[in-house]
C-alpha cells in the first residue's frame, strides 16, 4: 500500500475529529479528505504524471493540503524555502524542471521573473496564471486521483541548504517517505489525542511530522505564519501537546519575556534537531520542562529518522547530561562509524557516520557524480564525524569538512562549541578555522553573550583552557547574534567572510 492509501484510511477512520487548525480555520478529517480529493483531481487533470510542483509560501494550511494532494495525484513535491531569494528560487525551479509553483502573498513578488515562463503560477490566497486558480482546484469535480502502486516512484525533491556548495536536489521516493513515517510511528511517542504545533518551516522537518500525526488521528496546528511570537499563545489557546524546532528557536523561547505569561502545561514533548544545541539552552530546557525533550538526528539525504535521543536518555547513569549526543539508531536504521578507508572504527574513536536504511535517497537530481560520492555499497556517507560510547550512544563532533588541524592536532568544532556554550554568560557560540603560517590553522570563536553578560576574551579563555587545553580558540569575536542560513543553521560561511584581523579581540 502507498502512503496515500494509509492517509485515506486515517481520514475516513477519524471522520468527525479535528485534523487541521490554522488560526480560525479548522477542518475535520472528513472535510480534509474531501478538500484534498478535489485538489488532487484538479492537479492530475492539469499536469502530466510525475510533474514537479514547487511550494513557495509561508506556513499555512494550504501547504499541507497540497502536500497530501500532490502525493495523491502522483506528482512530485518540491519544497522551496520562503526565505530563498528570487534568484535562488528561479534557479531551483529551472533545475528541477517544475511545471507549476504554488505560492502566497508573502512570496508573490519574488516570482516576477517567472511570470512569462509559461509556468502555472497559482497564488493560494489570490490569482493564478497559466492554470486554474486555487478556488477552482478546491471545488474541482473530476475522477478520483490515484498515484498508483509504484512505491519507488519519485515523491519529492528536497534541496539541500547549499552551505557547502550549490544546493543539490535530493530525490525521495514514496517508499523513502513511507519508511520515515514508519520509523516515527514506532519509535516516537505519537498519540491520537496529540495536538502538534508547526512553528518550524513546513518545507523542512516540521512538514515531515505532519503525516505521521495525521495517520495516528492527531490534530495538526499551524502556528500563524510560523511566527515564533505566536507559538506560546498558540500552545495555550489550542492546548498543544507537542512541537519540534531547531535549538536556536528553543533558546529564543527560553529567553522570551512572555514565557511565564502563558499556560504551557499541556506540553508533553518537544523535539529538537538539525544542528547542535547550546549547552546552556539544554540545561535550562531540562530544568524548566524536565523529561520532555527528544533529540532527532537526520539529514536531507536520509530524511529525519536516523537516530534519536529519547527524553529519559538525556540523563546518564551518573546523573550527568549527555550533551552533544544524538542518541542511538531508530529501529530500522543501521549506523556505522568508519574511517576514510571504510573500516569501522573502535568504540570511542572518531569516524564518519554512515547510514543504511530504507529511507536513504535514491540520489541527487541530475548529479550522478555527486551521488556516487555519498552513496557507496548501499551506505550513505553523511559527512558528519562522531564517536560512539560503550552503550552505543553517538556523539557528533563536527563535519568532516570543518575539522581543523592546528599544530598537528585535530580540532573538532562541535567539541569546542560544547565547551564554549557551557561557559557562564554565553548564549551561543560557533567555531571556524582560518589559515595560519605557523600552526596551519587557527581555531576562531564567535560568541553571542547573554543579554546582561559582559564577557571578555580572557574570561572565555580561562574557562576553556582547563577543560579543552590545546583546542582553546586563539582568536575571539563577540557578536550580538550568530548569522543563520535560510533553514536556521549557523551560517559558518558568513562567519569566515567576517574574519578580518582588525576585528579580532586578542
Amino acid at each position: 500500500m502507498s502512503v496515500d492509501a494509509y492517509v485515506r484510511n486515517a481520514l475516513r477512520a477519524n471522520h468527525a475529529r479535528t485534523a487541521l487548525v490554522d488560526g480560525r480555520r479548522r477542518w475535520s478529517f472528513g472535510e480534509l479528505e474531501q478538500l484534498v480529493g478535489h485538489v488532487a483531481s484538479g492537479l492530475q487533470a492539469a499536469l502530466p504524471k510525475a510533474s514537479r510542483i514547487g511550494l513557495y509560501m509561508q506556513n499555512r494550511a494550504e501547504y499541507l493540503i497540497l502536500q497530501l494532494a500532490i502525493e495523491q495525484a502522483g506528482l512530485v513535491r518540491v519544497p522551496l524555502n520562503m526565505r530563498s531569494t528570487a534568484c535562488e528560487v528561479e534557479r531551483l525551479v529551472e533545475d528541477c524542471g517544475a511545471k507549476a509553483v504554488f505560492h502566497d502573498h508573502t512570496t508573490t513578488t519574488k516570482l516576477a521573473a517567472l511570470e512569462q515562463s509559461g509556468l502555472w503560477l497559482c497564488q493560494v490566497d489570490g490569482d493564478a496564471s497559466g492554470g486554474p486558480a486555487w478556488p477552482a482546484l478546491t471545488s474541482f469535480d473530476g475522477p478520483e486521483a490515484s498515484a498508483g502502486d509504484d512505491l519507488d516512484a519519485l515523491c519529492s525533491i528536497n534541496y539541500t541548504s547549499g552551505s557547502s556548495g550549490a544546493p543539490k536536489g535530493v530525490m525521495l521516493s514514496h517508499r523513502n517517505w513511507q519508511s520515515v513515517y514508519k520509523n516515527m510511528l514506532i519509535d516516537r511517542d505519537i498519540r491520537g489525542d496529540d495536538r502538534l504545533a508547526h512553528v518550524g518551516p513546513l518545507t523542512h522537518a516540521s512538514g515531515a511530522y505532519f503525516t505521521p500525526f495525521l495517520l495516528r488521528g492527531a490534530t495538526n496546528v499551524v502556528v500563524p505564519g510560523g511566527a515564533l511570537d505566536q507559538l506560546l499563545p498558540t500552545i495555550e489557546r489550542e492546548r498543544v501537546t507537542a512541537f519540534s524546532c531547531v535549538p536556536t528557536v528553543l533558546t529564543r523561547i527560553l529567553n522570551s519575556p512572555d514565557i511565564d505569561r502563558h499556560d504551557l502545561s499541556s506540553i508533553r514533548w518537544i523535539g529538537y534537531g538539525a544542528e547542535a544545541i547550546q549547552r546552556n539552552t539544554l540545561d535550562r530546557a531540562i530544568a524548566r520542562w524536565g523529561d520532555v525533550l527528544t533529540h532527532n538526528y537526520g539529514l536531507t539525504e536520509a530524511m529525519m529518522t536516523c537516530s534519536l535521543l529519547r527524553a529519559a536518555e538525556h540523563i546518564a547513569s551518573d546523573g550527568g547530561i549527555r550533551f552533544g549526543c544524538i542518541g542511538r539508531p531508530y529501529s530500522f536504521v543501521e549506523i556505522v562509524l568508519r574511517d576514510e578507508a571504510g573500516v569501522e572504527v573502535a568504540t570511542g574513536e572518531i569516524g564518519e557516520i554512515t547510514i543504511c536504511a530504507e529511507h536513504i535517497m535514491s540520489g541527487y537530481w541530475n548529479q550522478p557524480e555527486e551521488t556516487a560520492k555519498v552513496l557507496r555499497g548501499g551506505w550513505l556517507w553523511s559527512g558528519d564525524l562522531a564517536r560512539k560510547d560503550a552503550e552505543g550512544f553517538i556523539y557528533v563532533v563536527g563535519r568532516s569538512k570543518e575539522m581543523l588541524i592546528s599544530g598537528g592536532f585535530n580540532i573538532y568544532p562541535a567539541e569546542v562549541e560544547a565547551c564554549l556554550s557551557s561557559c557562564p554568560g554565553v548564549q551561543e557560540a560557533a567555531v571556524v578555522g582560518i589559515s595560519d603560517d605557523a600552526l596551519g590553522e587557527l581555531c576562531v570563536a564567535f560568541i553571542a553573550p547573554e543579554a546582561a553578560a559582559k564577557l571578555t576574551a580572557s574570561e572565555c579563555e580561562n574557562f576553556c583552557k582547563p577543560r579543552i587545553g590545546i583546542r582553546t580558540p586563539k582568536r575571539w569575536f563577540f557578536v550580538r547574534h550568530l548569522p543563520r542560513t535560510g533553514n536556521g543553521k549557523v551560517d559558518k560561511a558568513e562567519l569566515r567572510a567576517r574574519l578580518q584581523p582588525a576585528a579580532a579581540v586578542q
